[in-house]
């Protein structure tokens, strides 16, 4: 992380990355504030209506204060795992562990194929937009189609229960299990939780497809906080998918480092001043930290309710976002 970071800092250079960040417009930057707000009661109200599928009803003020909580973990843990301890923080309104991981582990499954649908439109946009090298392109297609599989397997797993028997028989023999054990647990604990709630899918999909708007225009007003006005709401829309995927690569806390690198590559093919990129890429990662603060009492909340003590043995909490 801090070979990343110290590389793109020392590229653009420290007197002009600080006069590009005075220039930033407070007005705007609030208004993305803003934006990330809705970004998370679209998810705490996605959280609450998969619950009540399961037949659980919980407060929506706490439940955000939840949300915020698995978001802050999300920040600091490599892959963003730590977003699956929210269920830990939904445990103080008696929320059974296996029906939260349940709902955190189908809803992901779901926001996943959003962000495949999300990355195939970004590489269209950019290749409209931009010239890209045969590199990159082949570098970015790579990417969406690996992604673009897996989201198609985990679709068949939730929507066809003989595809998902078959694959059960495959990574159940003895061969698979004797080498890869944990990979077999993981896999049958989150066919079995994403069964519950199928019918909740197209929900799911609505919300996390409304989330993407509102991140659109997050990024938009970011955009303009820094001066950013060749790409409109459409164009942040459409790439935000695809860069912020690189906050899951479990290499460095949330993907610190090669999330900025994405963003100030991306916004150079855009003809975007690399120095203004960066301070993009900077406030795009301070304005989630700063409004995920709210979620700091519900986690001390859960620490001193004794409830991370339940997890010593839980293989349950080994899967990552």
């Amino acid at each position: 992380m801090a070979v990343l970071m110290g590389g793109l800092l020392w590229y653009v250079g420290f007197e002009k990355l600080g006069l590009a960040l005075g220039q930033v417009n407070p007005a705007y930057f609030l208004l993305a504030l803003l934006a990330y707000f809705v970004i998370n009661a679209l998810f705490t109200f996605r959280i609450m209506r998969v619950l009540e599928r399961q037949g659980i009803k919980v407060n929506f003020w706490r439940t955000i204060l939840a949300q915020y909580g698995g978001m802050l973990s999300s920040d600091v843990t490599p892959g963003r795992s730590g977003y699956m301890l929210t269920p830990v923080y939904l445990k103080d309104q008696h929320v059974d562990t296996s029906a939260g991981m349940s709902c955190i582990l189908g809803i992901q499954s779901i926001e996943f194929l959003v962000k495949v649908t999300g990355g195939i439109m970004a590489v269209i946009f950019l290749l409209y937009e931009t010239h890209l090298t045969h590199e990159v392109f082949a570098l970015v297609s790579v990417g969406v189609g690996l992604m673009l599989v897996g989201g198609l397997v985990l679709a068949a797993i939730i929507w066809c229960p003989t595809v998902a028997s078959l694959f059960r028989k495959v990574v159940s023999s003895k061969l698979i299990v004797r080498y890869m054990s944990r990979v077999v647990m993981k896999f049958e604990m989150f066919e079995e939780n994403a069964l519950k709630i199928r019918n909740a899918i197209p929900e799911i999909a609505l919300i996390s497809l409304l989330s993407w708007v509102a991140k659109g225009f997050e990024w938009y007003f970011l955009g303009l906080a820094v001066g950013i006005t060749r790409i409109g709401w459409l164009g942040f829309f459409l790439l935000h998918p695809l860069i912020t995927a690189m906050g899951f690569i479990p290499l460095t806390p949330s993907g610190i480092g090669f999330q900025e690198g994405a963003i100030v590559g991306i916004f150079l093919l855009l003809g975007i001043d690399v120095r203004v990129a960066l301070v993009f890429a900077i406030l795009s990662r301070a304005l989630l930290i700063i409004e995920d603060l709210i979620g700091v009492p519900q986690i001390a909340r859960s620490t001193q309710l004794g409830i991370f003590t339940t997890l010593g043995s839980s293989r349950s909490f080994e899967l990552t976002h």
